[in-house]
Order: structure tokens, then sequence, then C-alpha cells
């Protein structure tokens, strides 16, 4: 979402601000062309009032002082706003109408090669039209004078408003302000400073203030327009911007909500209840926590829920089917433990009672065989439990063993002692190896010579290892351990066989 909706957002932000740059660029053209348009007026109306003078001044060169004079008074009141104004006479005597002009203002002559009929001159921030004289000759030549009007001028300077003109401004060669549509000479509201070349630009006027600024040069003298803008045009635009970049972001932003609520409705909601019921089955596998599955659902999603919630019910059939299993392997696991136990001490029963009616070397044959084969059967019912097989405890284990031993092995006059000091537990893999080599031991000592004591202890050494030791006051004489099958035990058992010294017959060492 956020690759779809960032980049579209950046767009519609470039977009909106190269359209308000544009705009920016239309109000400054509009801004340049509207001064340059006054100025042109401007320019416009000092020329009419120019040509006027020239050609009275033309008139005025041949007529009388009297004439003259009425042609001055006539000329004024004709062209209004215009102070005064000065011709010469045929006498080359100046003839004047309107207020007073002070002459030694006046250049003394035009300069060579002057192309125009007359020219403009600010002198003591006044307007002049000058109009040179054509009867003079090129080196002396005497003038002719218009002086502006300074109200007439300031109601030119008036705003007119169309563009958001705040103020109006004529600017001398200095770039002095020369006149403006107020009576202050220096107004706050002009700029510090002029720049060189740019017709419209944003500065500070003098009292710290930004605005926008224009300037035109009003053609044929030293003269220029000055003109401050308001900043509503700006404010238009700069609204305008921010409309149109609000306007397309929220209509972005609410096609993105819509297209979020409707990924949720449609995708997430249903995603997140297949991964509900699949968390569900992973905490509880027997619980059969199915993905939901309606007809509103996306095909797609729906497909997955459906095979999902398959999947569900195959693995609880599963499950039932090797549970079910698994409980009759178990029955039938148990029911073989228990015949082989029951048939062992049937077996062990049977010698038992066998030996006691035997002759005496077959009574001794039967008793070996007894001891070996009631291992097995102590071990079975020591293990076997309504549950299954549990762990032997090797105490009441080899107890039992050394008892059955003794009471179908010993002979008369021997005596025999068992210490069994180890209460922990052996699995039944491993505690039929050690009872079965216990017997061994037992049966090689009580069929050794001479032989009046026995010893059997079961123990743990100084590193935590058990220890068995068999051991008796004579050394066997017929019956010797099978080497052979007390390896096999011992590898069984994981147990170490120790060399013995003295009358040692059996002597292992293994780590529960």
């Amino acid at each position: 979402m956020a690759v779809v909706v960032i980049p579209a957002a950046a767009l519609i932000v470039l977009l909106a601000y190269s359209i308000y740059t544009s705009a920016l660029a239309d109000i400054e053209v509009s801004q340049a062309t509207a001064v340059r348009g006054r100025a042109a007026s401007f320019r416009s109306w000092l020329d009419a009032a120019g040509r006027s003078l020239a050609n009275e001044a033309f008139a005025a060169r041949y007529v009388g002082t009297d004439k003259c004079h009425n042609l001055a008074e006539t000329f004024l009141r004709r062209n209004s706003g215009f102070a005064s104004v000065s011709f010469v006479d045929e006498s080359s005597a100046p003839c004047a109408a309107g207020l007073p002009i002070d002459a030694s203002r006046l250049p003394d002559s035009a300069p060579d090669g002057e192309a125009a009929d007359y020219r403009l001159l600010l002198v003591g921030g006044q307007i002049w039209i000058v109009a040179v004289d054509p009867g003079g000759t090129s080196a002396n030549r005497t003038l002719c004078v218009l002086v502006v009007d300074g109200a007439a001028l300031r109601d030119r300077l008036l705003k007119v408003g169309t563009l958001g003109e705040a103020n109006v401004a004529l600017s001398g060669p200095a770039s002095e302000i020369v006149a403006v549509d107020a009576s202050s000479a220096q107004p706050e509201w002009a700029p510090a400073q002029f720049p060189a070349k740019e017709p419209v630009w944003r500065a500070l006027d003098r009292a710290g203030n930004a605005a926008t600024f224009a300037w035109a040069a009003i053609e044929g003298s030293s003269l220029g327009l000055l003109m401050r803008f308001d900043d509503r045009r700006l404010a238009i635009a700069q609204h305008r911007l921010a409309i149109l970049c609000l306007t397309q972001l929220a209509m972005l932003g609410l096609l993105a909500l819509v297209y979020v609520a409707a990924i949720r409705r449609d995708v997430v909601q249903w995603i997140q209840g297949i991964e509900t019921a699949a968390r569900a089955r992973d905490r509880d596998p027997e619980g059969g926590a199915r993905a939901p599955v309606t007809p509103s659902m996306p095909r797609e999603l729906r497909s997955v829920a459906e095979s999902f919630n398959a999947m569900t019910d195959h693995a609880l059939e599963r499950a039932h089917a090797l549970r079910a299993s698994l409980s009759e392997n178990r029955a039938l696991m148990l029911e073989m433990h228990h015949r082989i136990k029951n048939s062992l001490q049937v077996i062990q029963s049977y010698l038992a009672l066998i030996r006691r009616s035997a002759a005496k070397p077959e009574a001794a044959l039967l008793a070996r065989i007894e001891a070996r084969v009631g291992v097995l059967a102590v071990a079975y019912r020591l293990a076997l439990t309504p549950n299954g097989i549990r762990p032997i405890a090797a105490k009441p284990f080899l107890e039992e063993i050394c008892a059955t031993a003794i009471g179908g092995l010993r002979k008369p006059r021997q005596r025999v002692a068992y210490a069994i000091e180890w209460s922990g537990e052996l699995a039944v893999d491993r505690a039929i190896p050690l009872g079965l080599g216990l017997v061994e031991a037992l049966i090689a000592a009580f069929g050794a010579f001479d032989v009046s004591y026995i010893g059997v202890r079961l123990a743990a050494d100084e590193d935590g290892a058990m220890e068995l030791r068999v051991e008796s006051d004579a050394l066997p004489a017929e019956a010797d351990l099978p080497q052979k099958v007390m390896r096999g035990l011992a590898n069984q058992l994981g147990a170490e066989a120790i060399p013995g010294g003295g009358g040692e017959i059996l002597r292992w060492r293994f780590h529960p």
C-alpha cells in the first residue's frame, strides 16, 4: 500500500507545485505588463503634451508679445494637468502663463544633434517638458517650457487595483522617489534599493515588510514608474496550491482507506481466521479448530480454508486411528509380557518341584537353571505395570535374586552375606544383564571347593559409579565363569570388568 500511496502523493504534490510556480510566473508577467502599460500611458500623456508644446512654440515664435501671452494662456486652458507654460515671441522675449517658472534652471541651450522636438527634464522635483525654439541657431537656441502640475501628476499615479496595485510612484535617475499618490516624497512602502535587471522582484520595504515591486522605464527620459503590489494574488495562488494538494491528498487518503478496508474485509480477516485456527491447532492438536468458510469469501481463500479444514479432519482421523492402534498395541504388549511373566514363574516353580525330588547331582543342575530363569521372572514381575514397562529398582531386584539363588544353590555349612546399598533404578534391558551376571558369579562361587563364605555387595565408589563385587574365601574349582557370556552381559549393561585378586569372582563397574 505504501509503495502505491507514497509515490502517488509525491506526484500530486509535484504537480500542484508546478501549477503553483506557473501561476507565480503568470502573476509576475501580468505585474510586469501592468507597470510597462502604466509607463507607456504616462509617456503617451507627456508625449502628446510635448508635441503640442513644440507646435505652439513654433506658432508663438511669429507673433507679438500680447498674442504670445494669449497663446500661452489658451494652451494652458486646453491642456489640463499642467501648472505653467513659457514660450518665446518674435522678439525672442519669453511669454508665460500659470505659475512662475524659475528661468535660471533652464539649460542655456539644447545639446547639438538633439533629434526630438522636445525632451523631459526633472527640475526641483517637477517634470518639465522642454521644447527647442525653432528660430534659433544650433549654437544659440532658446527653449520653451511646460511644467507638469503636481496634483495632476499624483492623480495619474493613483492605483488602479485591478492587479493588486497597492502604491504607484515616479522614480528619478538615481532611483529616488520623485512623486507618489500621497504627499510624502519618500514613502515607507518603497523598497530600500532597486535591482539592476529585474522588472519584478520581492524585497523588504523601508518599514521592513516583504512586498512585490515592479519597475519600468519611461521611454525617452531618465524617469521610471515604480509599483508596489499587495499579496492578494500570491495568497490566492498559495491557497489554491494548498487546496489542490489537500484535496488530492484527501482523495488519495480516502481511496487508500477504502482500499485498506476492502482488503481487510475481503482478505485480511479470512487470513487471520486461518492463522488463528492454525495456532489453535498448534497449541491443541486434538482441539479440532477450523478455519472460517463462508460464501462471501474470495474463491482462492475459500479454497485454502477448505483445504486446511480437510487436512485438519484428516489429521484428527489419523490421530484417533493411531491412538486406537496404540491402545491395542499396548494391550497386546501387556498381555504378552503378562503371559511371559506367568510362563517364567510356572517354569521356575516347575523346576523347583523337580529339583526337590531329583537326585543330588541333577538337583544342583536344576538349581542353576532355576536361578537363571528366576532372574527373568523377577525382572518381568517388577517391571510390568498396567500402564506398561517401568524401570526396575535395583535393591529389591538384586536382593530377591540373591535370596532365590541362595535357597537353591547353597550347601550345608556355607554362609552367604549380601549388601545392596544402591536404591536407584535401571531399565529392563540393563537390569536383566546385571541380574544374570550376579547369578553366574554366585553359581561359580557355590561350585567352588571348600567354600564357606560368599559375599555380595553393590555400592557407589568415589567417582559416583556403581560397583558390583562377588567374592568368596576359596577359588573356583570345576565351575569357572563363562568369560564369553560374561563379556556379552557386561557390554549390554555398559559395565567395565575389573580384574579381581584373591577371592574376587566378579567385579563390575558401571554408571547408572
